[in-house]
């Protein structure tokens, strides 16, 4: 006999204003906040806990550049034609005025690669222990597409681009919308790697295929250090999230291209070109290779959102990608010869062990809210609530 079960939760039964007055209370504590010009008083301290965060890495542009960027007419094309509006973002506690999340990035558009694209690119996040694990990390993903909003608007009232319906800010002018971020190859020792995809994946993201896309992202050190120590530009998986194109498993070649031909054209404005042009023009081949071959898209890996499907993981393994899509580099031989072969040579399924053990550890948490009923409904699930503790 049962004497109670713990009741599970499907989004599907809210009502729209439910979802807004849940995310209303949830979201009461915090503020978030467009920084505009360095003189901001927020300004230093957001820089700080983001080059903290990514700078010793080389990830992370200087200060100087960041202050151009903010001081520079957005509504004024950078050298190749490509319109940009960098962004840095602050979210505080609304009783202390404390920061807790940190978000920069750039809305990317250039109508002579495809007049109806926009590229926000999520470049950092940073939150702080006090925000995480709370839906702040949520808002600081899609609060940019409220910013892209705004610009693409200015842009067409300023003659700049023509939008395809000027009407409907709600459906992004009829603009395509592709949120873009970068995040390290899967490898089971780099648990932030593994968050950090689950994080993604839960938000609707996709991996472009290395294969056809072996993405980097630039080296933001000084010149002279670059000049002393070498280039080092990091090979990340690009990720998409198509906004309302979330379930199409395909990426248009032109569309990929536009994508990384807009990313690179806004490092362009602070990384010497000849740093770029390598990296760029093995993306731009292995496109053209492709469609030389009568193909006309590549492939959007899903990401896994849970335990149940990691081994999306597999084609993102770390390892396997660097050999397979990117050869020897400063940024790749560290991780090759890092003792990984010999540990894979001596054990075949090192790899499907180690995503077992992530699997049973993500399986621990039990979820009890679900979107739909429609995917993959068990009456039976969850099991009933053992009546420990119970008089």
């Amino acid at each position: 006999m049962t004497l109670g079960t713990r009741v599970r939760l499907c989004l599907k039964d809210l009502y729209a204003q439910d979802v807004v007055e849940m995310i209303e209370r949830e979201t009461r504590k915090y503020e978030v906040e467009s920084i505009e010009h360095p003189d901001h008083p927020d300004f230093g301290q957001a820089y700080e806990i983001l080059w903290k965060a990514f700078g010793a890495a080389g990830e992370m542009e200087t200060e100087p550049v960041i202050r151009k960027m903010l001081q520079d007419d957005s509504l004024a094309p950078v050298r190749s034609g490509t319109y940009a509006r960098y962004f840095l973002l602050v979210a505080r506690d609304r009783a202390t005025g404390a920061i807790r999340g940190v978000r920069d990035g750039r809305v990317l558009v250039n109508p002579a690669y495809s007049p109806d694209l926009c590229v926000v690119y999520l470049s950092h996040i940073y939150m702080l222990p006090e925000a995480r694990g709370t839906v702040l990390t949520y808002w600081l993903r899609i609060a940019p597409l409220d910013l892209a909003v705004t610009y693409l608007h200015a842009l067409h009232q300023r003659g700049a681009i023509a939008l395809p319906d000027p009407a409907a800010p709600g459906r992004y002018f009829g603009m395509r919308v592709d949120l873009a971020a970068e995040v390290e190859f899967f490898s089971p020792d780099d648990k932030l790697s593994l968050q950090r995809i689950l994080f993604y994946g839960r938000g609707g993201f996709d991996a472009i295929d290395p294969r056809h896309f072996p993405y980097r992202q630039p080296d933001f050190r000084e010149p002279e250090i670059i000049a002393r120590e070498g280039d080092r530009p990091v090979p990340f998986m690009l990720l998409l999230r198509r906004v309302g194109r979330e379930r199409e498993a395909r990426l248009p070649i032109d569309e990929a291209k536009a994508v990384i031909q807009l990313l690179y054209d806004d490092f362009a404005e602070y990384c010497e070109p000849k740093h770029l042009a390598t990296s760029l023009d093995v993306v731009l081949t292995r496109l053209e290779e492709r469609r030389a071959r009568g193909k006309n898209d590549v492939a959007l890996l899903p990401l896994p959102t849970g335990a149940n499907d990691l081994k999306r993981l597999r084609p993102l393994f770390r390892y396997d990608v660097y050999r397979r899509h990117y050869g020897p580099s400063l940024a790749t031989d560290a991780y090759l010869k890092s003792g990984i072969a010999d540990t894979i040579a001596q054990r075949p399924h090192w790899l499907d062990e180690r995503l077992a053990e992530i699997a049973a550890e993500l399986a621990k948490t039990s979820r009890w809210v679900y979107a739909s009923r429609d995917k993959g409904f068990d009456p039976e699930a969850p099991p009933a609530t053992p009546e420990e503790g119970r008089a």
